[in-house]
């Protein structure tokens, strides 16, 4: 019996590793605090369209025209297309598509690779986690 016991508990752990490091991508919650692959918070949205990182900083906000800015250097970083499933950087390229999957969206780069996931009702904001791409990072400085 013990035997079967330990040999459960490491298949239950095995399968919860494997699901977790499969899920290798950021992802914005309905109440906007944005996960990194680990569950752990790396910042947040506020409902003014404010990008925080997870000490509360200001790091870049979405302005009146719908434009992702850096808050520090307050360079555009690119915007979310008018039909809301296409995010374009500041040179006007496809940074990313979302693709809607039931209560969530799907967030891709533009090769395809899934590089995130955002509850439907913030989808308008998925475009921060741009901010927490180190290409962005860089191109802000």
């Amino acid at each position: 019996m013990k035997p079967l016991l330990i040999t459960l508990l490491l298949l239950a752990f095995t399968t919860i590793s494997l699901s977790a490091s499969a899920q290798n991508y950021k992802h914005i919650t309905p109440g906007g605090e944005i996960k990194d692959e680990h569950g752990a918070t790396i910042g947040s949205i506020t409902k003014d369209q404010i990008i925080l990182d997870n000490k509360g900083k200001k790091i870049a906000f979405v302005d009146t025209q719908g434009n992702l800015v850096d808050a520090k250097t307050n360079k555009k970083l690119g915007r979310m297309g008018k039909d809301g499933k296409n995010y374009y950087d500041a040179q006007g390229e496809i940074e990313f598509k979302l693709k809607e999957n039931g209560s969530t969206c799907d967030v891709y780069d533009a090769k395809g690779k899934k590089i995130g996931n955002v509850h439907s009702s913030m989808k308008g904001a998925a475009c921060a986690l741009a901010c927490f791409e180190e290409s962005h990072r860089k191109k802000a400085k």
